[in-house]
């Protein structure tokens, strides 16, 4: 086993335990990480390669994150930066909330949530590759159902290691799960609607710019992802926010989280309304709407 260890710095205030409580909640991502004794330890896999990080609070009362990167070969300084750099993106350390905090202070209704929950970042899907082939299995499904299918091709094309006694397992890479046929598909995901369209996926993604994603003006990273099999408006919509961090909009259609605006706002309240008042901060406004919601945070707050 090879490892390598370095430090993240964490734009304040950023509360690491709020991360691993948001992510306890997650179910997108629920059984794939380990969040015990203060850290959060996870799989990842970067050109066919499993790597495993490990990341927890910055020793001595520092501000940022203590990260430790583990795999059966040796650990390169391109490897390390380029994990570690994910690993920071992925968790949103780089986020400065002091403007969405701002505009909060003049939300009476809202407030009270956004200062229980002071220190939250946006967790993201670890890749763009990972968040793309989870809105094609989620398209349709129940959460189970797609959650089932996801494990699935983890079992079947992802990497593993073990650490400390435990098994990591990681979500196959574009370059993995290219490889993989179109009856190994379907006998993982065992649904031929999601195999047609994860294959034609695998056929495009190639072409896909990442940067182009998260800098272009945001209809026209839309409209690119919209090209691809499968990727509607709410596909589209959840990949720019849940995988690239684009808050500047609400989600095209927000179902359960509706209901918890209600409870907060009354009847009256829309979502057109909420865009006006946070502007480019929207996307928050909703981390901090469905966190206030996660059993593990509220049990937290008090």
């Amino acid at each position: 086993m090879h490892s390598r260890s370095g430090s993240l710095e964490a734009k304040p205030p950023f509360d690491f335990d709020k991360t691993l409580r948001f992510i306890e909640g997650f179910r997108p991502m629920s059984g794939e990480q380990d969040v015990s004794g203060g850290s959060l330890t996870k799989a990842i896999m970067v050109d066919g390669r499993t790597v495993v990080f490990r990341v927890s609070p910055e020793r001595g009362g520092r501000s940022g994150l203590y990260y430790e990167l583990f795999s059966d070969t040796l650990v390169g300084d391109v490897l390390a930066e380029r994990v570690a750099k994910q690993v920071s993106f992925f968790l949103s350390l780089d986020d400065d909330l002091s403007p969405f905090y701002s505009i909060a202070k003049g939300d009476p209704q809202f407030y009270p949530i956004v200062k229980k929950l002071v220190g939250l970042h946006h967790v993201k899907f670890p890749t763009l590759f990972e968040i793309t082939c989870w809105a094609i299995l989620a398209q349709r499904s129940q959460m189970p159902v797609a959650h089932r299918a996801k494990a699935s091709l983890i079992e079947k094309f992802g990497g593993s290691l073990e650490v400390d006694g435990t098994t990591y397992r990681a979500f196959p890479d574009y370059q993995t799960l290219k490889t993989a046929s179109v009856k190994d598909i379907l006998a993982a995901t065992k649904n031929r609607r999601s195999t047609e369209r994860l294959s034609s996926l695998l056929s495009s993604f190639g072409d896909l710019d990442e940067m182009f994603l998260m800098t272009a003006p945001y209809d026209k990273a839309e409209e690119r992802l919209k090209r691809i099999k499968g990727i509607g408006d709410w596909s589209a919509q959840f990949i720019l926010f849940r995988g690239l961090g684009r808050i500047q909009r609400l989600h095209h259609n927000m179902g359960p989280l509706l209901k918890m605006m209600e409870e907060i706002y009354g009847p009256e309240k829309t979502l057109d309304e909420i865009s006006r008042t946070y502007g480019d901060w929207s996307g928050y406004w909703s981390v901090y709407l469905r966190g206030s919601n996660i059993p593990t945070l509220k049990t937290g707050q008090d």
